[in-house]
């Protein structure tokens, strides 16, 4: 996950496209951690099955996976949402997507 970048998510625009397989961190949580830059949650947009109009963004920290945060409405009909649902549903503080 070194490889990874994390971009904040309020400079990406807002049509860009949100695809499942798509990485989120929302940092400042609230972890009882000494490391604050470990202090985050990570979300992985994910199919919902047998709903075709939503994403959902599931937990994949220790401890929170598998939780469900939200759900993005897809840019019917294709299969992705746009970003700026996820910014609507997350919020643009301490968010950012990781880039591969």
């Amino acid at each position: 996950m070194e490889s990874s970048k994390l971009i904040p998510l309020a400079t990406i625009n807002d049509e860009y496209k949100v695809w499942a397989g798509t990485r989120v961190r929302l940092y400042n949580v609230g972890l009882n951690i000494e490391e604050k830059k470990d202090d985050y949650y990570e979300y992985l947009v994910s199919f919902i099955y047998g709903n075709e109009n939503f994403l959902q963004l599931t937990n994949l920290s220790l401890g929170e996976a598998g939780n469900i945060l939200c759900v993005l409405e897809k840019d019917f009909p294709n299969q992705y949402a746009l970003d700026k649902n996820l910014k609507y549903m997350m919020g643009l503080e301490n968010t950012f997507i990781l880039i591969d």
